[in-house]
């Protein structure tokens, strides 16, 4: 699916946000919100919308990610800022209101800007939920994906120290400072952990790191560090307990996921009033899995026909 429109929203502190639009341009507007944080658009997200022929889908490459400018920037680059440049382009691109989906950090990030801006959101489609705290960033660098994959961190991983989370974290800091090409492997984890329980072990040894992917990595590394402080000074579960959120929620989440436990998945079916939630067996946390995409698809249709 082709974008019909392509631009830039140029914020008050020097980033240049990428946006585009596909679709059909009087379709009812849906933001897609990538994951990461810092991945980026990806090159078929808008597969998810490919039985929908009467939707808007604007794709938003977030600060420092991907096409926005400049790449990899961690200058006023908080979740906070992520949530004004989203309402900068909806101010933009004249939309009163939309449909979110987003995975992984993408559901992070439409969770917050929800609670902020409620009447701005008509329903949430999300899956891989990740709410960025402690818990969490533990069972991917420390505990459960380390336990499972432990020949395979040991190689990624070797001679950084990982006796605390914040150890580890720091020290890939340091690494991405220094442009230790070592850093990659941070990236490369997180791949290989996310197409569990079906890893492709010839990724580990195929794989060249792009400038985009590089960034990923630095921005990250800087949002992790952060938890789970992620909003406003307070963890994002605090937060939505203060702020409910009440717009129908549909909830996609892997039982084998190792990047984010389906623990949080559940977490936010009980926090948010009006949400539906499938977890899927067999199934990790990419989108490479069928059975988790099929869902994520029919929650969407579900969701767009039930409150159109």
């Amino acid at each position: 699916m082709a974008a019909y429109d392509k631009g830039f929203y140029s914020t008050s502190d020097g980033h240049k946000i990428y946006y585009e639009q596909c679709g059909h341009p009087l379709g009812v507007p849906v933001l897609y919100l990538h994951g990461g944080p810092g991945a980026g658009l990806d090159d078929h997200y808008e597969s998810l919308f490919d039985n929908q022929k009467l939707v808007r889908i604007i794709g938003i490459d977030q600060r420092g990610s991907g096409k926005s400018k400049p790449l990899g920037s961690l200058e006023n680059n908080t979740i906070n800022n992520l949530i004004d440049d989203i309402e900068g382009i909806r101010k933009l691109l004249h939309i009163d209101s939309f449909y979110i989906y987003g995975g992984s950090w993408g559901s992070t990030l439409a969770l917050a800007y929800t609670a902020i801006h409620p009447k701005r959101v008509i329903g949430l489609n999300l899956w891989g939920i990740f709410f960025c705290n402690q818990n969490e960033l533990e069972w991917f660098f420390q505990t459960a994906a380390p336990t499972m994959y432990a020949d395979v961190f040991s190689i990624l991983h070797k001679n950084i120290p990982n006796k605390t989370l914040q150890q580890f974290l720091v020290a890939y800091k340091n690494m991405i400072n220094e442009g230790n090409q070592k850093s990659i492997n941070w990236l490369l984890w997180e791949s290989f952990a996310s197409e569990h329980p079906h890893p492709n072990y010839d990724e580990l040894y195929q794989w060249t790191a792009s400038k985009e992917a590089l960034a990923c990595i630095k921005i990250e590394n800087h949002y992790f560090l952060q938890s789970p402080r992620v909003i406003n000074n307070k963890s994002l579960e605090e937060f939505l307990s203060e702020h409910p959120i009440s717009c129908p929620v549909y909830i996609t989440h892997g039982r084998n996921d190792l990047v984010t436990p389906a623990i949080s998945a559940l977490q936010l079916h009980e926090l948010c009033i009006n949400s539906q939630l499938n977890i899927i067996d067999n199934c990790g946390h990419s989108l490479q899995h069928p059975d988790f995409k099929e869902s994520i698809i029919n929650f969407g249709n579900e969701l767009l026909t039930s409150t159109s």
